[in-house]
């Protein structure tokens, strides 16, 4: 399912040029957007909000670095993480600067 410049489906949810949205506010609204218009079942509705605006924040500060700009462009919010993945995210975003 596609909505605006997102495509949402049961295990992922892609969000194109994603690093034009910085503010954890603004983040937070843009996925509460696609869970109102999407099926309960669809992945951004099973996935925690927290977790998922901590993984974007880690694609932005590693595209504001200039680490591997052409895939962190964009950022694809998979429902199923591991453990270590959640935990770098934890870790990386509490340096993003943009919120403070």
């Amino acid at each position: 399912m596609q909505i605006n410049n997102a495509i949402v489906t049961e295990t992922n949810t892609h969000i194109t040029d994603s690093s034009l949205i910085r503010s954890k506010e603004a983040m937070r609204e843009y996925l509460q957007g696609l869970r109102d218009h999407t099926p309960e079942e669809m992945a951004v509705n099973q996935r925690d909000i927290e977790s998922q605006i901590r993984e974007w924040r880690s694609h932005n500060l590693f595209y504001f670095f200039h680490v591997f700009r052409s895939r962190t462009k964009d950022v694809d919010l998979e429902l199923k993480q591991t453990w270590y993945r959640e935990l770098f995210c934890r870790v990386v975003s509490f340096f993003y600067f943009w919120d403070r």
